[in-house]
């Protein structure tokens, strides 16, 4: 259960995790490589070409698992607040250089450790997210998936992005549960029964 930031802490997560543990010098980058997140738009032709780096874009957005029966949400201080939104969050992440050498050697090394990297935790999301730190609960998880896409949706995505599109991968994060500020209606307590058996006009 995540604030709705959720969406950009994750990605904003795996960028920094990525800044980290990149090899700049093995890979031949400069001082400040690009570690961002970008929408398709800012790749698309005809604009000045990105800043040599690692981007994730955000290009689509789906409703996770079963939302209809998910049960309330209950806060750490007992109140009941509507049930979270699942969504599941689809990634494309791309390598972004000069040289197809240097394209290819970027893209292995990033697929290598989106392959390793560990299952985040929300402290961990919460560590590297701008603006809103307590973005997850400590106790909730997210992975990332590598999730290729079919012929027919890659060629639609290259259909969009035209000569900006370098070789990337896409992947999902399931089931980021956002939450619901409003609150569950509840009835009052009950505190006694009535059977009304064998009264005039009780229960038979």
């Amino acid at each position: 259960m995540a604030h709705y930031a959720a969406i950009r802490a994750v990605g904003e997560s795996v960028l920094a995790l990525m800044r980290e543990a990149c090899p700049a010098a093995d890979l031949q980058l400069g001082a400040s490589p690009a570690f961002r997140l970008a929408s398709l738009g800012s790749l698309t032709e005809g604009q000045t070409p990105p800043a040599e780096g690692f981007y994730l874009v955000l290009w689509r957005v789906g409703i996770g698992g079963s939302p209809r029966n998910l049960p309330p949400r209950r806060a750490r201080d007992g109140r009941l607040y509507k049930p979270s939104l699942p969504v599941d969050l689809y990634f494309l992440m791309l390598p972004v250089a000069g040289a197809a050498d240097k394209q290819t050697q970027m893209l292995g090394w990033a697929l290598a450790f989106l392959h390793q990297l560990p299952t985040l935790s929300g402290e961990v999301i919460n560590r590297y997210t701008q603006g809103s730190p307590a973005v997850f609960q400590p106790e909730e998880t997210v992975e990332l998936i590598a999730d290729p896409l079919s012929m027919a949706d890659y060629l639609s995505l290259w259909d969009r992005v035209k000569s900006g599109f370098q070789a990337g991968m896409t992947y999902v994060a399931r089931m980021v549960l956002l939450d619901i500020d409003q609150p569950e209606p509840t009835g009052a307590p009950v505190t006694e029964r009535r059977f009304g058996v064998g009264t005039p006009g009780g229960l038979a």
